[in-house]
């Protein structure tokens, strides 16, 4: 039976928390492996590397689709055998990504791979509702550092696997981890099970409802998917740049740079506690501020590798931070409804990622590296009016809306 926050004794302990962390990190990791790949596949299957990019954003928008149709049934089903059948059909998914022949083949598995690779999305409202009030932000924000390594620590594992053992090889290393990840959440995961007594018919329908009815996440979704949308056109066409006059470098060095990112990633914990003591709006106008200021900096600083490091850095801290801070804001707006929820956060947030990476590689295609940084410019000011018209009252925007149909 789930424990309700006003009925908990004791908070979740470190070592769970650390466990939800690193599961979080290797599963979410195989939504990202084939960023580095694009080069060795597009070689493999003799295609244009414009052409196989195609490949990076269908693993997002699949995993879009299984956060809006697999994550909202942790509020009817027990989580952790959905995390265990989950990860048994990760391992599946990969082993016929590392058979892959073509690129259409490819491309199915890699849309397959996003839908199965939600169980982040899973454990994190688990580890929300474990959590006790004054301290739900700082252990949302310790899980997120597993989310950061993972995504990060994608990029340097497929690229030093890539270049030493091929790209096949990467799919099957992550397969044996994954059965790993299994042993550990079978043994060591609690049982927790949602609320809602429904049926999947009726939970899908009730997600239309709750998006209109909840200001707060409308704002988190358009918030986050802008800002995470820009972070993916970074990381997308990294690899791009890093084969241009000045680096010529192989698609490893992006992984290297995934490092300092990941160096990043402990910066959510600190924005935990800011948002568990000042709030998750002033938290959010911080990250939204320091990504923003990374990629004003990388318009020149991108052709400048230490320039490029920073910005990495500070791009890694503001959007993952930023996810905490939204997520944070929307777990506040009920206990019985934190997987739709995050579901519905979490689709808004890869489409981000999807739109991302496909803007982001239109632009390269046309304007190479400024036209990548301009386009993030654009994105994070939508997250910023994102936030400023969340707080405008709606009696103030109807009056304003009014007042100009009249003077027409």
């Amino acid at each position: 039976m789930m424990v309700k926050d006003s009925e908990k004794t004791s908070d979740i302990s470190k070592g769970l928390v650390l466990l939800m962390a690193t599961v979080c990190g290797f599963t979410v990791a195989n939504v990202y492996l084939n960023q580095t790949l694009l080069v060795s596949t597009s070689a493999s299957f003799h295609v244009s590397v414009a052409s196989i990019g195609i490949i990076a954003t269908l693993a997002q928008i699949g995993y879009a689709l299984g956060n809006l149709l697999i994550v909202p049934l942790g509020d009817i089903f027990e989580r952790k055998k959905m995390i265990l059948f989950l990860l048994f059909a990760i391992c599946i998914v990969l082993a016929l990504n590392a058979l892959s022949i073509n690129k259409t083949w490819m491309m199915v598995t890699s849309l397959a791979l996003g839908i199965v690779t939600v169980v982040p999305q899973i454990i994190v409202p688990l580890a929300a509702n474990i959590a006790s009030d004054h301290n739900r932000g700082k252990v949302l924000g310790n899980v997120a550092i597993g989310l950061v390594c993972g995504i990060l620590g994608a990029r340097l594992a497929s690229g030093f696997i890539d270049v030493h053992f091929g790209w096949r090889m990467v799919y099957w290393t992550s397969a044996v981890a994954t059965l790993f990840m299994i042993l550990l959440v079978y043994v060591y995961f609690p049982r927790s099970k949602g609320e809602n007594a429904t049926s999947y018919k009726h939970l899908l329908m009730s997600l239309g409802p709750l998006f209109i009815k909840e200001r707060a996440l409308q704002q988190a979704c358009v918030s986050q998917g802008m800002m995470f949308a820009s972070f993916s056109a970074f990381w997308t066409t990294l690899v791009f740049l890093f084969h241009t006059t000045p680096y010529s470098y192989g698609s490893d060095m992006v992984g290297v740079i995934g490092l300092v990112g990941i160096a990043g990633a402990f910066a959510t914990p600190v924005i935990g506690r800011l948002i568990d003591t000042k709030g998750a709006r002033v938290a959010s106008l911080l990250c939204m501020s320091v990504s923003l200021l990374a990629f004003i900096g990388l318009i020149r600083g991108g052709y400048w590798l230490p320039g490029l490091i920073l910005g990495a850095l500070f791009i890694t801290v503001g959007t993952q931070a930023n996810q905490v801070a939204c997520q944070f804001t929307i777990f506040q707006l009920g206990e019985g409804k934190r997987s739709r929820l995050n579901g519905l956060y979490m689709v808004s947030t890869f489409l981000g990622g999807s739109l991302g990476s496909y803007v982001g590689l239109l632009a390269w295609s046309k304007w190479q590296w400024y036209g990548v940084c301009a386009i993030s410019i654009m994105m994070i000011a939508i997250s910023f009016c994102s936030l400023i018209l969340m707080n405008i009252p709606k009696k103030t925007i109807g009056n304003f809306i009014n007042k100009k149909g009249s003077n027409m």
